[in-house]
């Protein structure tokens, strides 16, 4: 007897074709045409026990079940399974079908049990599966029937509680000025808590107060008035000079007098003094002369830069090649010779002797000069000597080669220059910033820049300033004669910034990356940072608006850290106790260099300084160009991490997806965005590009939902959440995305619930915010916030767009009342 069904062509997936084969293998069954003839002998249908029965909840596995049979003397079978136990099907867990299908002369067949983890205190289930009565000539055997015990996960304790930590008394250092006889000083009092009456003054020759400090001055404070709002007050104190001696490092610290001073509460300030009594406000006072040749000291431990499963001073070796992937780089001198790159961070030791070499004379701009005497407007000098993070952030990038100092930087002849924004007046850090971005093109010249390196952020869930947006619209089109200036974005550090985590945020971060208002613009490379294990680094943001990751690396004492450029001098610097250079006089005589820089602010000057090597080869790619070839060349990092899923009122959601491949072919993952830069193969794809191939780059209209602009309630703590879509039709068969943008507004009365995910036409799922983001605690709502994704590069845009937005914790409900996408996209080979 022939069943005959219709054909599907080759490649197409059959969602059919399970249930048509069990109904096929019936039917044959029940008629006796399944082949043969004659009385066949009974084969025996067993069970077989999954290993381990126990399963825990928390690894949300899917358990095979698997039915064997004696003999592969039959002529198919078909096997009905019952479940039963205590857990509940289709709330704590899904099976694959009801039955097992055993084809003819098989030796057993499988099913999947899809246990959820749902964080509700529940205590240990079972799930029981039997055998029901088989189809076919056989029967039971002893093992015919098997019982699976979920063993309980961890509960989620939600605390929608303010976090009391942010009513602790705490002082802002606000800004100083230099004069020729004092030190001036001027702090914001956060909260000095309602028993402060004093806010005090120190000062100290050691910078951890051994001793207790020396009266600055003492200030009262208002008497605290619950009923009457508080605004930030500043605090001005002068520290006259003549208290001090010359050639000495003083430093600083700032308290209410009801508080006992600890760590960063204090409030510090430093600086040192020359000869003549005077702050130090320029470099070169003791600067090296730099003749030196022959191989850095330091680069056999640079494990960014050639990973052989060295330690970098720490406990614990690194893997080897887990690194940027650049041995012809180093062996060719693709070292980013001619390229321009600008430091926009908290200053520039233009005389430190690894980096004097390749600072642009006169190029550097300071903008805070004038309230410091003795300071020069192309001398970017840090005052304060706890440690210059913009000089640190130079040495990864741009660290001279073969001198006999020190490290190396991934570009070792790029072109530096240095601007520090944060110092201009108060109230004028906004214009200083766009003027260090490309805006000027004297004091400081930023519009002759090819690479900026962004190694700063904020928090906030609101949209980039219209300023700052067109700026950056204007660098990528006009900057570099029309080419675009490349501008490299730290993602942030916050992915452990839990007060009262729920269990996700162990897996999908506390903070996202779109927490930093300017990274959900399409114009910047946002970079978060790997370790020396080839794994995320632990504080690194993630999101669908990363684009690359680089080598940040861990803290350097359990685990290698950055080792690179640090203030010079041994009393300077952020080296510490805890830093493994500083007692270090071999290779660190001088104190120059510090072995436990990290975060994602190295990983961005890490990426600057690959895309320097870049445009060393070919000077003519477009900003656009560097982009796609670090998506098409990046390495797959981590490619074993598994989805983080879990159920909520019996209905699974992800929270973060495994690795996708997207429709057009590019692997993303929210923790690694194309993933982990590859140096070597991207300079090499560089060095044969033709540039400017990728079409014009085309911004489209915002699309509104199919729907319209009726609210959609969105279910309570529920994972299937609400879901709506919107169709694009109109843009061109040829067009590709370049990136997606989200505006999304949210009636809800606690936005840390909510998760947000759109999918593409071509299928491709992005989570765009996830839930539990602290980002949202106590926020009242969304709206209009714009959300960018990387995850659809090179798809098209047209087709059905799906949003799902997922309610995850109790009590709180909402609404999403509007949304609506907005496509860049061009034209790629």
């Amino acid at each position: 007897m022939a069943i005959a069904r219709p054909a599907v062509p080759a490649g197409v997936p059959d969602p059919a074709g399970s249930a048509f084969r069990i109904g096929a293998l019936a039917a044959c069954l029940l008629l006796g045409a399944c082949g043969g003839g004659g009385s066949d002998p009974q084969v025996v249908v067993s069970l077989v026990a999954p290993s381990p029965a126990e399963i825990p909840e928390a690894d949300n596995r899917k358990v095979t079940v698997t039915v064997g049979v004696n003999s592969r003397e039959h002529r198919g079978l078909v096997v009905p399974l019952l479940l039963s136990g205590t857990a509940t099907r289709d709330y704590d867990y899904v099976a694959s079908s009801d039955s097992i299908v055993v084809p003819p002369a098989a030796a057993g067949g499988s099913m999947t049990v899809d246990v959820f983890r749902d964080f509700e205190s529940e205590g240990d289930e079972t799930i029981t599966i039997s055998l029901g009565t088989i189809r076919g000539t056989a029967q039971p055997g002893s093992a015919s029937s098997i019982t699976i015990t979920v063993v309980d996960g961890e509960a989620a304790q939600i605390d929608k509680s303010p976090d009391e930590s942010s009513f602790e008394p705490g002082i802002l250092p606000f800004s100083f000025a230099v004069t020729e006889t004092s030190f001036d000083f001027v702090v914001l009092l956060l909260d000095a808590g309602e028993s402060s009456s004093r806010l005090i003054a120190e000062w100290s020759s050691d910078r951890n107060f051994a001793g207790g400090g020396n009266p600055v001055g003492a200030l009262d404070i208002p008497p605290f008035d619950p009923e009457i709002p508080v605004f930030l007050q500043p605090y001005e104190f002068r520290l006259p000079l003549d208290r001090l001696a010359p050639n000495g490092h003083y430093y600083i610290r700032v308290y209410p007098d009801a508080v006992v001073p600890e760590g960063g509460e204090a409030g510090f300030f430093s600086f040192a003094t020359d000869a003549q009594g005077k702050v130090v406000t320029r470099c070169g006072g003791d600067a090296q002369t730099v003749d030196g040749v022959g191989p850095d000291p330091l680069f056999a431990e640079q494990w960014h830069l050639q990973n052989t499963g060295q330690r970098a001073f720490s406990r614990n070796p690194g893997v080897p090649g887990a690194d940027l992937g650049m041995t012809e780089a180093i062996a060719n001198g693709w070292n980013g010779a001619g390229v321009k790159l600008a430091v926009v961070d908290s200053g520039l030791e233009i005389c430190h002797p690894d980096l004097m070499a390749n600072v642009e004379a006169g190029k550097s701009y300071h903008f805070g000069w004038e309230q410091s005497s003795g300071a020069s407007p192309t001398d970017p000098f840090n005052v304060n000597i706890h440690g210059d993070h913009g000089t640190s952030v130079a040495g990864v990038a741009a660290a001279v080669a073969n001198n006999g100092l020190g490290g190396r930087g991934v570009a070792p002849e790029v072109r530096i220059r240095g601007f520090n924004p944060a110092t201009a007046p108060a109230f004028d850090w906004g214009p200083a910033l766009l003027r260090s971005l490309g805006a000027s093109d004297s004091h400081p010249d930023s519009a002759g820049v090819d690479i900026f390196n962004m190694s700063f952020g904020t928090e906030s869930p609101s949209n980039s300033d219209e300023d700052f947006e067109r700026l950056m619209e204007m660098g990528t089109s006009e900057l570099r004669s029309g080419r675009g200036a490349l501008y490299v974005k730290a993602a942030g550090n916050e992915f452990s910034f839990c007060g009262a985590p729920h269990p996700l945020n162990a897996e999908i971060g506390c903070m996202a990356s779109n927490a930093d208002p300017d990274q959900n613009l399409p114009y910047l490379i946002n970079v978060g940072a790997f370790n020396a294990a080839d794994r995320k680094s632990s504080y690194s943001n993630a999101g669908a608006n990363l684009w690359v990751v680089a080598p940040g690396g861990e803290d350097g004492a359990e685990h290698p850290a950055m080792i690179t450029a640090d203030q010079q001098g041994s009393e300077a610097g952020f080296n510490s106790s805890e830093d493994p250079l500083t007692d270090n006089p071999t290779l660190n005589p001088n104190g120059d260099y510090m072995g436990n820089f990290g975060g994602t602010s190295s990983a961005a000057p890490s990426a600057a300084g690959a895309i320097a090597a870049m445009l060393g080869v070919n000077p003519g790619l477009t900003w656009r160009d560097v982009k796609h070839i670090l998506a098409t060349t990046a390495r797959r990092i981590d490619p074993g991490r598994a989805e983080v899923r879990a159920a909520f009122k019996g209905q699974p959601y992800v929270a973060q997806h495994a690795w996708q491949e997207n429709a057009a072919g590019y692997h993303y993952h929210n923790w690694y965005g194309f993933g982990a830069i590859a140096l070597d193969d991207a300079v090499a794809l560089a060095a044969d590009y033709t540039p400017d191939g990728l079409g014009t780059f085309e911004e489209t209209r915002w699309f509104p939902p199919d729907s319209g602009d009726q609210p959609l309630p969105i279910p309570d703590e529920a994972g299937g959440g609400v879901t709506d879509t919107l169709t694009v039709s109109e843009l061109p068969d040829w067009a590709n995305i370049e990136a997606v943008t989200l505006e999304i507004s949210v009636d809800h009365s606690y936005s840390a619930d909510l998760g947000v995910t759109i999918t593409s036409p071509g299928g491709t799922e992005s989570i765009v915010n996830p839930p539990f983001n602290v980002l949202l605690n106590q926020f009242p709502g969304l709206f209009q916030w714009r959300l960018l994704s990387n995850a659809f590069y090179g798809e098209n845009p047209n087709g059905e767009w799906k949003i799902n937005v997922v309610d995850l914790a109790p009590d709180d409900t909402g609404s999403l009342t509007s949304w609506r996408l907005r496509f860049h996209y061009g034209d790629h080979p």
